[in-house]
């Protein structure tokens, strides 16, 4: 045991690093209930009272929100945290502090098995675990009753048991565990279901028929007993509520800005409406927008790829903070994405003229996450689900950074493009950014 932890002191030192940041950031600010946190936590409160799956309770279930919001997982989860521990934050707040130190370790076994051939493997996973667990974001967002931190853990996981199972592809059982995971990742956020084709095209690839179906089997199980539950609800075959088809409506309308931002005839709708209503009306809408303003909808699209991308959108907006503290929350959230996408970029660069296979399918799974985003909504930390895939390239690429006696070719092309980028999203909302920032001054 002793030789374990001198082996891997600087990982244990990594994964005790972000569990107390994220402890110590949760129990300081005490951040409170807001928006869909306060949705989740009333979600939770009704399910353990054994009022079901809802919102609120003084109305028709047709037209409750709960349906509308994020889930179901991680407000069972709560749930499951409130009937053990009782109505108390903290224990949520250690679980997802415990959390975020696990997925930082998943990133770190998930970079050994892609890096296997790798003499410096370890240090590629050290870096990339390293990023991970102390990156502002992610440590401001595991302080909140957000979905976030239980779905980045089931997307880590999912990554490791994806290489995993890259390695040992005969078996079968990992099929099992593989679609297990995915389903209780989809569960959690659903834009993670769109890196099916990554994962069915590596049964195809290696010609595991048997192992494809018991995947799928499994992952049809596991959505089996939610989408029962929602046709009798609400008469409609609902596999991962309703919120998707509402997010197509809001971030596609004649003069909007591709951002989540509902205008009043949305939420007025929403407001009088039933869901299998909300659905339709909302699909009706897109459908339409595309049918009638097809170029800006191409516009739209373009937007939200470069705020996707930008480094110019920080986190640190929350209304729980104010002043200096704010100010340097911004700043350092900012500068942790320049560093993020620059390196990470240069190690995409790199991992593509290599053309190695598992850094092919780790492309392939980066350039898969973020499809759905780019045609629905986009917002800073819709983006998170990118991260950890970001932070082992970039881990790819560090590693030998401080050898190079000058930049070398990936560095500057992958600098201009996400610097330049981020100065085409400022210029583009000034306006916006010109609001947040000058509250400074």
């Amino acid at each position: 045991m002793e030789n374990f932890f001198k082996k891997n002191k600087i990982l244990i030192l990594i994964l005790t690093g972000a569990f107390l940041a994220s402890l110590a950031y949760s129990f300081y600010f005490r951040i409170e209930l807001a928006v869909d946190a306060r949705a989740y936590d009333n979600i939770a409160k009704n399910i353990i009272a054994g009022n079901g799956y809802r919102e609120d309770l003084g109305g028709d279930i047709a037209q409750d929100n709960a349906i509308t919001r994020v889930g179901p997982l991680y407000e069972f989860t709560l749930a499951g945290s409130y009937k053990i521990f009782g109505y108390h934050y903290e224990a949520v707040w250690i679980l997802q502090a415990l959390l975020h130190a696990l997925t930082a370790w998943l990133l770190y076994l998930t970079c050994l098995l892609i890096f296997s051939a790798n003499e410096k493997r370890k240090t590629i996973a050290l870096l990339a675990a390293g990023i991970f667990a102390f990156y502002p974001d992610l440590i401001e967002i595991s302080a909140m009753l957000m979905t976030e931190t239980l779905y980045l853990f089931f997307v880590c996981l999912l990554f490791y048991v994806f290489f995993y199972y890259f390695s040992r592809p005969d078996k079968w059982r990992l099929a099992l565990a593989l679609g297990l995971i995915f389903g209780l990742a989809v569960l959690a956020r659903p834009p993670v279901l769109f890196l099916a084709p990554v994962i069915i095209f590596l049964f195809w690839s290696k010609k595991k028929w048997l192992p494809l179906a018991l995947c799928l089997i499994v992952l049809f199980l596991v959505f089996a007993p939610w989408t029962i539950r929602n046709y009798l609800t609400y008469g409609e075959i609902m596999p991962f509520g309703a919120a998707g088809n509402y997010n197509f409506w809001i971030g596609n309308w004649h003069g909007g800005d591709g951002e989540q931002n509902p205008q009043p005839f949305h939420a007025v709708f929403a407001s009088t409406h039933a869901t299998k209503e909300i659905n339709s009306e909302s699909m009706r809408q897109f459908k339409l927008f595309l049918r009638e303003h097809p170029f800006e909808f191409l516009k739209l699209t373009a937007l939200r790829v470069i705020k996707y991308f930008s480094i110019a959108r920080p986190m640190g907006w929350w209304f729980y903070q104010a002043g200096i503290g704010q100010l340097l929350f911004v700043f350092s959230s900012a500068l942790a994405s320049i560093i993020l996408f620059i390196f990470s970029l240069g190690g995409a660069i790199k991992a593509f003229m290599l053309r190695e296979e598992k850094l092919n399918y780790l492309l392939a799974l980066t350039i898969f996450t973020p499809l759905i985003i780019f045609v629905t909504v986009v917002e800073t930390r819709y983006r998170f689900q990118i991260y950890p895939l970001l932070a082992i390239f970039a881990g790819y690429y560090m590693v030998d950074f401080y050898k190079m006696k000058h930049l070398d070719k990936y560095f500057w092309p992958a600098a201009v493009v996400i610097l330049t980028n981020g100065f085409l999203d400022l210029i583009l909302s000034w306006d916006k950014f010109k609001e947040r920032i000058f509250k400074f001054f």
